[in-house]
């Protein structure tokens, strides 16, 4: 009852009204594999920060039990929590069976958006069903495939996968000198994506992530490894304030719900 009652005051915060939901161009959600909240700031990532300003968010959202990838992502695209969204552990190959719930990609699909999910770890492709119009993996290159899609005509909806963190973290620790380097870049990198989507206007842009960590650790108990940011903007849609409020991977969906329909 707790789940349901804090998805409901999430949605009723974050979306004020949906009137402009007809006239949305474009969708963007960007999920920063690894993201710890306390790494934003002005300095380190003047891009994200200025969304976060200009925009509404919060830095107490909280991952699935467990905070690894996948798991995530699967709660965030269906809505659902572990144990009932068909996806309880991290692991997925080419071959192996896909989602079979709805997703975030079924919602923008009904409502006319082409659909186009770009990702930086191949288990995320469990995540691909027929409402998907174009998908690729790259690791390197996620970033470019997203921008290139939005330039097309039309009205789209994107999911991006970027990873880099989840990488340096267990390396060199969370929040450590070469973790804020690699964040740096990131948001340097993710700059021409979102400045395009600002200039083509009637436009939702969503920065998140999935799961946290602490020292050179992450998919474990310690609360740091549960933390996450949800930042949200619009040019179309009037957002209220949600600083401090707790959000979950799972209310993405919801939230998707809302401002569609």
């Amino acid at each position: 009852m707790h789940k349901q009652i804090c998805f409901q005051i999430i949605i009723l915060i974050v979306w004020a009204a949906a009137s402009g939901a007809t006239a949305l161009k474009t969708i963007v959600i960007i999920s920063i594999d690894a993201l710890h909240p306390a790494a934003l700031g002005a300095g380190t990532t003047p891009t994200i920060f200025k969304e976060m300003t200009a925009g509404t968010y919060t830095l107490d959202g909280h991952s699935t039990n467990p905070p690894k990838t996948l798991i995530a992502h699967t709660a965030m695209f269906t809505g659902l929590e572990p144990g009932k969204n068909g996806k309880s552990d991290n692991k997925w190959q080419p071959g192996k069976q896909r989602i079979d719930r709805q997703t975030i990609f079924d919602i923008a699909k009904h409502h006319g958006f082409q659909t186009g999910f770009f990702y930086s770890k191949e288990k995320l492709g469990f995540l691909v069903n027929s409402a998907v119009d174009v998908h690729r993996w790259s690791r390197e290159d996620a970033i470019d495939l997203a921008e290139a899609f939005i330039r097309k005509p039309g009205r789209h909806f994107v999911f991006l996968h970027v990873s880099g963190l989840d990488f340096v973290g267990p390396e060199y620790g969370w929040l450590s000198p070469e973790y804020m380097e690699e964040l740096s870049y990131i948001d340097e990198y993710l700059t021409p994506l979102i400045r395009l989507v600002k200039a083509q206007k009637n436009y939702v842009i969503i920065i998140t992530g999935d799961h946290g960590g602490h020292d050179k650790i992450h998919g474990s108990q310690h609360p740091d490894d549960y933390k996450l940011a949800f930042i949200a903007r619009s040019d179309v849609m009037e957002l209220k304030n949600i600083q401090n409020t707790r959000y979950s991977v799972a209310d993405l969906k919801g939230i998707m719900d809302r401002v569609l329909k």
